[in-house]
């Protein structure tokens, strides 16, 4: 007993071979046509993207740093200050970067 294996048929192949029984079929998603790109408008700049650093140290150097960074705010602040007091183009999206944590909560505080 055989098995059928259906012969493999590349994109061009197929074209070329349904293309004259399909040339005077309308197309299937309707063509429209290319719109200009808008004029450039002032916008805010995008933000700069962000990897992920991490790194092993003892544990006298990793509560050092837990210390100092929660005095800085965060770990990331920590080190950008450090790194622009010693000279080094640092982005200010890194010496003072947005607070983006969850605040519960927050709607009672406010209102």
């Amino acid at each position: 007993m055989s098995t059928f294996k259906p012969k493999r048929v590349s994109g061009v192949d197929l074209v070329s071979q349904i293309g004259p029984a399909t040339a005077s079929l309308p197309a299937s998603v309707p063509m429209v046509p290319v719109a200009a790109p808008a004029p450039a408008v002032a916008s805010k700049p995008q933000p700069l993207k962000k990897v992920q650093i991490n790194f092993q140290a003892s544990e006298q150097f990793a509560e050092l740093v837990a210390i100092e960074a929660e005095k800085a705010g965060s770990t990331r602040r920590f080190f950008a200050r450090l790194l622009r007091d010693a000279g080094y183009d640092v982005p200010e999206a890194d010496v003072n970067p947005p607070d983006t944590r969850r605040r519960r909560g927050q709607r009672e505080l406010e209102g």
